[in-house]
């Protein structure tokens, strides 16, 4: 497995991925099917301090890590395995181990995500690596910061 940066040409794979009501319901910030103008504005959004990474895995591209905040003492993580067929293989650790990997050699010492709380895989996911409860973070999406010292 490995990361490598997303470009525009991911967009499409991006887009089919994030359209999975399956997947969608574990983001905070999608409730539905975005169109393709909101994917792109998304995407075109991100400014240096922002790294979006393809998970590639036995030589295709299954999922996203994305690490947000740089400028920060505490970058954000976020990650999806894009292709449900893969779910419960634990795909997603490794792609958040090499996030993890990733920031280290860039010298951070903590990062953090946010994560709704009955999304219990991914929250099971990062307790398994060691992130820790650090407080409720958007009430009405159910949802709790965790943190990580590196």
């Amino acid at each position: 497995m490995r990361l490598t940066k997303a470009t525009e040409d991911d967009l499409t794979l991006m887009m089919a991925w994030r359209s999975n009501p399956l997947l969608y319901e574990g983001f905070v910030q999608q409730a539905k099917p975005l169109t393709w103008e909101e994917h792109t504005k998304w995407f075109q959004s991100r400014n240096k301090d922002w790294r979006t990474f393809i998970i590639e895995y036995e030589g295709r591209k299954i999922g996203v890590v994305t690490i947000g905040q740089l400028d920060h003492w505490s970058p954000e993580i976020g990650y999806y395995i894009g292709d449900t067929t893969l779910w419960g293989r634990g795909l997603g650790k490794e792609a958040v181990k090499l996030a993890l990997d990733w920031l280290r050699g860039e010298g951070y010492k903590y990062c953090h995500t946010t994560v709704k709380k009955d999304n219990k895989r991914s929250y099971g996911l990062l307790k398994s690596l060691g992130f820790e409860y650090l407080g409720e973070a958007r009430k009405e999406y159910g949802e709790v910061w965790v943190t990580k010292s590196l």
